[in-house]
């Protein structure tokens, strides 16, 4: 069994036990009540193929939450890389088959689940997540029109939901603000940035090629 913090498997098992009532429910709904699969048996869906992907995704968020304490970055691997993908997109696939939307709901990536998932992509993907103060000291944008940007859908924006204070808890993808700053016409090329690279990256070591 995949050994992750007891608060992420909570979150997790929480997750599977109201997909399992939601399947629950349509099922009396459409049957007249005549077919019910009883209670979710929480153990047996952490221990499935679908609850083991989530726990190796919360693996990978949780070492980078580790690393990003003590000011680091967690290591690229190209192998644990692949598999976080995978994980992430069969997660994401299972989700979307109902009874879910068949599109992940941009308030889910908020949740703790969802946001792990996110986090694992972005490291995967060899991206970075970074707060909004970052981004500003990265663009030479202010915070408000930053902020205007993401109300405007012009710079996507997450929130870590293990930030009390919303505002604080804002981020964004560093390949995000890379977009908005070449269509900005904002001439500040990332490569030679000494803030980006001490901030946002600290790879000590020349990253492996980016997986397609």
């Amino acid at each position: 069994m995949i050994r992750i913090s007891a608060a992420a498997e909570q979150e997790i098992k929480v997750l599977l036990v109201n997909w399992w009532t939601a399947v629950n429910t349509q099922l009396a709904v459409a049957t007249g009540s005549t077919v019910q699969i009883g209670e979710a048996p929480i153990d047996v869906l952490f221990a499935s193929e679908i609850g083991q992907r989530m726990a190796r995704i919360a693996q990978v968020a949780e070492a980078i939450e580790s690393a990003e304490a003590a000011q680091q970055s967690l290591a690229w691997k190209e192998k644990a890389a692949r598999q976080a993908l995978d994980d992430c997109d069969a997660v994401e696939a299972w989700l979307n088959q109902g009874p879910f939307s068949h599109k992940t709901p941009e308030a889910f990536w908020a949740s703790p689940v969802g946001y792990s998932i996110l986090r694992a992509r972005v490291w995967a993907r060899q991206d970075h997540l970074i707060t909004l103060s970052t981004a500003a000291e990265i663009s030479g944008m202010s915070l408000s029109v930053l902020s205007q940007r993401m109300t405007r859908g012009q710079l996507p924006g997450y929130r870590d939901p293990k930030v009390k204070n919303p505002k604080h808890g804002r981020r964004v993808r560093l390949s995000d603000l890379q977009i908005l700053m070449n269509e900005t016409a904002v001439h500040q090329p990332l490569a030679q940035n000494q803030f980006l690279l001490s901030q946002a990256t600290r790879v000590a070591a020349p990253s492996p090629p980016r997986l397609r």
